[in-house]
């Protein structure tokens, strides 16, 4: 919803609240006797009203803080992916570090899916994978087929994969299954829409958003109130609003009172 919307289901919600009040306006004409009535019309009113106009913009607020934090936040956002080593990663990295805000992309690990393997091999490889490929920083094995590997930042990881999978298959007969690999691409808090958008263009998925304008938002959606609460809210309020109008004028004296006195009339 844009703020054209947001100003319109807010506008609607006064009217409703006006006619409300106007309902509690009439009690000289329908008597008094039916505040009963004015109660529960500005109950109904003002839940319909919570529900149909306020709970679609109460939807939008941290979407709408979202946009403000990104506009005043300092530092960067990073956006992570998970992509198929079958996309050439370098060439992608290339185009990435070339878009609008990016400040820097580097790949974060890999995971590779291989046949299940014994205790045993799983201790091997643990203990060569390092020498396989001396830009294996570290790994993590799992005997189901899992295997997770980082690299040195900069190289290319597909390139460790490729040595990974040979020296697999020579040694042990162990085919690697699928491997992706995990991108991070640090980029402006202003510019994040456009890369998530830039990625899911090219049918990559898109695993998370981490840093500062982010994690404000969460927090924000943690401290905001249940939707039905809001609704609940909108249905006193519009009977608050009707009982106004029954006594506005009472009203009007008292606060006119407390006016005199203090002017000390």
């Amino acid at each position: 919803m844009d703020v054209l919307g947001v100003t319109v289901m807010l506008a609607l919600f006064i009217l409703l609240l006006a006619f409300i009040f106007s309902t509690g306006l009439m009690t000289p004409i329908i008597g008094k006797k039916n505040l009963l009535f004015v109660v529960f019309i500005g109950f109904i009113a003002g839940t319909v009203g919570g529900a149909f106009l306020i709970s679609p913009v109460y939807d939008e607020i941290p979407e709408i803080a979202r946009g403000v934090y990104i506009s005043t936040e300092g530092g960067t956002e990073n956006v992570t992916a998970d992509v198929s080593t079958a996309t050439d990663i370098m060439k992608l990295t290339e185009e990435l570090a070339a878009q609008e805000g990016v400040v820097d992309v580097h790949s974060e690990g890999i995971v590779i899916r291989t046949d299940r393997f014994s205790e045993n091999r799983k201790r091997i490889i643990e203990e060569k994978v390092s020498i396989i490929d001396s830009n294996i920083t570290s790994g993590k094995v799992y005997t189901n087929g899992t295997i997770i590997l980082q690299v040195k930042k900069g190289y290319n990881p597909v390139k460790a994969l490729e040595n990974l999978a040979e020296w697999l298959m020579y040694t042990g007969g162990i085919k690697t299954r699928y491997s992706t690999v995990h991108l991070v691409v640090e980029v402006k808090p202003q510019n994040v829409d456009q890369v998530v958008s830039y990625l899911q263009a090219r049918e990559i998925v898109v695993t998370g958003v981490k840093g500062p304008a982010e994690e404000k938002v969460a927090a924000l959606k943690r401290s905001l109130p249940d939707k039905s609460n809001i609704v609940l809210f909108c249905g006193v309020l519009g009977m608050l609003t009707g009982l106004a109008g029954v006594f506005i004028d009472s009203i009007l004296g008292f606060v006119r009172g407390i006016y005199q006195r203090y002017r000390g009339v």
